[in-house]
């Protein structure tokens, strides 16, 4: 199989970056570090990076993502200080209205000079909405409805004179939205697993995002994913996140993934349970829910680690048996890590099939 991948690098707008740890490495979620790493990723040819909405951090003694960039602003910083790479960001649709979404991403595409993507949330962490008195006691049907409509209007207000909508959500009246975005219709994608939720972007949006807990996993929802595409059109693409860990040899990668599972922050670790899977918030609780997550390794589940063969092996068989469209990748470390892996894995991939894709900035002149 031979195939262009669309590459990107999630960026660590979150304090602690990616792993919950008192031993992983010092991530501040400054701009500074964050543009050092989106230029880094640049200069290697990644064709995006993408940064995520966090509004509330997990605390704990690693205190993870308790300081963190809000994301549109951020990638428009990011789109003043780069030439090529694509800077995409994320909204949660229950946060943002749809009209002030629209402006302010056309803004950045403006800035951007044409590069800009959005990865939407159409379901949102309940703490960080209740904390700004933003909860809806909304079910999943109910958040994907609204979501459709968020989408439905931004996309009219990047291409319409004026728009009058009337829905369950939201109501506009001759609203008015200039300049429109110069590359015309900015990539949409959001994340799924659920066929409700896939159903939903593939009707709506571009893109899936998604993560697996295992090699099968990403192979079955990549699979999924593009037959429910089918279902629905054929242009759904689908972007996998994997979580990079390289060492001189597979025991070395082995001996980081120890070391950080050893400093795991378990505070943090159940909060981020409480709020997205339901668990109990209390980490010094007996409950047999906080045991397993005390005992809950600090390393994201869609982990690919080892020597750079290695990695490079089994990101090519899973971008393969998947069917993916693209690769976003987080690590550890977004200096040497992502050096290994611009350097010498995205190489190995393209030696393999998988090459980077030719995606190119418009100008203002080729986007009328």
């Amino acid at each position: 199989m031979s195939k262009n991948i669309e590459y990107g690098v999630f960026l660590p707008v979150g304090s602690g970056g990616w792993i919950p740890s008192a031993n992983a490495p010092l991530i501040d979620a400054s701009y500074a570090s964050n543009l050092a790493a989106t230029q880094l990723s640049e200069s290697f040819g990644f064709d995006f990076t993408l940064s995520q909405a966090v509004w509330r951090g997990y605390g704990g003694t690693s205190k993870h993502f308790d300081v963190n960039l809000e994301s549109i602003t951020t990638a428009a910083g990011l789109a003043g200080a780069t030439k090529d790479i694509g800077v995409w960001s994320t909204v949660n649709t229950s946060m943002l209205h749809p009209a002030i979404a629209a402006k302010m991403i056309a803004t950045a595409d403006q800035i951007s000079n044409g590069r800009t993507g959005l990865n939407i949330v159409a379901g949102g962490n309940r703490v960080s909405e209740s904390q700004m008195g933003l909860g809806l006691d909304l079910n999943n049907a109910e958040k994907y409805r609204r979501a459709t409509e968020w989408v439905e209007i931004v996309r009219a207000l990047w291409t319409e004179k004026t728009v009058d909508f009337e829905g369950e959500y939201f109501t506009l009246k001759d609203c008015q939205s200039d300049p429109k975005p110069i590359q015309g219709m900015p990539q949409m994608i959001c994340a799924a697993t659920s066929d409700t939720g896939l159903a939903f972007v593939a009707k709506n949006l571009d893109g899936v995002l998604f993560e697996g807990t295992s090699r099968d996993s990403v192979v079955e929802i990549g699979q999924r994913a593009r037959r429910i595409s089918q279902e629905n059109g054929d242009k759904l693409k689908t972007y996998c996140v994997f979580m990079v860990i390289p060492g001189d040899t597979d025991a070395d990668a082995q001996r980081r993934i120890d070391h950080f599972n050893a400093g795991r922050d378990v505070e943090a670790l159940a909060n981020m349970a409480a709020e997205w899977g339901g668990k109990p918030k209390d980490a010094t609780s007996k409950s047999h829910d906080n045991e397993d997550w005390a005992n809950a390794t600090a390393i994201s589940t869609g982990t690919v680690a080892g020597s750079v063969e290695s990695i490079s092996e089994q990101l090519a068989d899973m971008i393969e048996h998947a069917d993916l469209d693209g690769a976003v990748f987080i690590m550890p470390d977004f200096k040497d890590d992502l050096t290994v892996l611009g350097a010498e894995i995205l190489p190995m991939l393209a030696k393999n099939g998988f090459a980077q894709a030719t995606t190119q900035p418009l100008t203002p002149a080729a986007s009328h």
